[in-house]
């Protein structure tokens, strides 16, 4: 009984640590040798690892409790000794077998997973048969016991103001409050297009290329992006970056050529959440967005999502064109951008445009219009009207929004 009560509270403290490492403690696990790369490996299989924690821990307590059982039965004549072994058994597991290792392990979890790797990987390997199976019969059980069984959905905008309405009475903060949560949620929905800086309005250099040659380009006047952009010496695609707003000229001058960093490379149509994962993941300040023929498109910062979560009026427009998206100029007309999103019209006009391809004012113009927009065009969507005041090209118009 005490082999089985350890072999409980590994397979806790096994689950504890292995499940609470940090991305930064995953990647410091490449310079543990072969334990590091064992416990990585380990790790790419989450769902079958978990099953096979999972299932030996109910084996080892599964049997601790029938080997208690029996002793309470041989007892049978000792009524009060008998139901102390029971309850003593239960208090024992859960204290000892579960809630304390699960304790230790999530304090340390990257020491505890050095040392619970290797019988681990031998148990995992050993069931490895047998999970297709239990995955295959749990997968049956769901459908004939809950065929109906469907996923929790996500959390809406309005649960989530209601639960900032019970938490403070300061109106503005929680009209505050009220907006990050909706850029929060927003985020999911919203296309990495959408938010990307496009090819044509980017800066890029071709290595080799000097610090002043660099300073010499740019005539003294930094990009919008904040960043340096160097492609590769044989393309125009972004091979790698540097941001030029975080960094002195002492250490620009210095080292040049060490201040460059990777870039991550996403489709065009993923979120922008998952941009913001992924970025947080590696540590990096820049995705490149490409297109379906791995074609660069346009480029998405961090500094981009942070503005668009906790600015009040953030979009393409006021990081390209240093405008605003919406300008209210007269009752029910307002100035748009090329830039303007349809989504932002979608919320404020209650209108669909999910019949369009289009992510933006300008490409919604286009699509109508069949061709360019020319100043004094005029198109018409439902409630609302849209007139062409000037383009200077296909991002950098003025629109004039009528509702009625």
């Amino acid at each position: 009984m005490f082999f089985l009560l350890t072999c409980s509270a590994f397979f806790s403290l096994s689950e504890a640590a292995l499940f609470s490492l940090s991305q930064t403690e995953k990647r410091a696990l490449v310079e543990k040798g072969t334990l590091g790369k064992l416990i990585l490996q380990l790790l790419k299989q989450p769902e079958r690892l978990l099953n096979s924690i999972l299932l030996g821990n109910l084996f080892a307590n599964l049997v601790f409790f029938t080997l208690a059982s029996i002793i309470a039965f041989r007892l049978g004549d000792q009524g009060s000794l008998a139901w102390g072994i029971g309850v003593g058994s239960l208090f024992v597991v859960i204290i000892f077998a579960d809630v304390s290792p699960k304790i230790v392990g999530v304090r340390a979890p990257q020491f505890f997973a050095l040392w619970v790797c290797v019988p681990l990987s031998i148990f995992f390997r050993a069931l490895r048969p047998v999970l297709p199976v239990l995955s295959f019969l749990n997968l049956l059980s769901r459908r004939l016991i809950v065929p109906n069984l469907e996923p929790e959905p996500y959390l809406r905008v309005g649960d989530l103001e209601r639960a900032v309405a019970f938490s403070g009475d300061d109106a503005a903060l929680l009209k505050r409050e009220q907006r990050s949560l909706q850029n929060i949620v927003s985020l999911s929905d919203m296309e990495a297009a959408e938010l990307m800086r496009p090819r044509s309005w980017l800066k890029t250099f071709r290595p080799p290329i000097t610090f002043e040659q660099m300073l010499s380009e740019l005539n003294g006047t930094l990009p919008r992006s904040g960043y340096c952009l160097l492609t590769e010496p044989d393309s125009d695609e972004i091979a790698s970056a540097i941001c030029l707003t975080r960094l002195t000229a002492e250490k620009l001058e210095t080292d040049w050529e060490k201040q460059f960093e990777n870039v991550l490379y996403v489709p065009w149509c993923i979120s922008v959440a998952e941009v913001f994962d992924r970025l947080q993941q590696t540590e990096q300040k820049i995705a490149v967005v490409v297109n379906e023929f791995g074609e660069t498109i346009g480029i998405i910062t961090m500094d981009d999502i942070i503005a668009l979560l906790f600015t009040r009026d953030h979009g393409r427009s006021r990081g390209l064109l240093d405008r605003r998206e919406m300008n209210l100029i007269s009752p029910n007309c307002w100035q748009l951008t090329g830039l303007t999103s349809l989504r932002t019209l979608e919320r404020r006009f209650n209108v669909s445009f999910r019949q369009y391809s289009s992510l933006t004012v300008g490409g919604l113009l286009r699509e109508l219009l069949e061709r360019l927009p020319r100043t004094g065009d005029v198109c018409q969507v439902e409630t609302l009207r849209f007139q062409v005041e000037s383009v200077a090209d296909d991002y950098d118009m003025v629109v004039h929004l009528t509702q009625g």
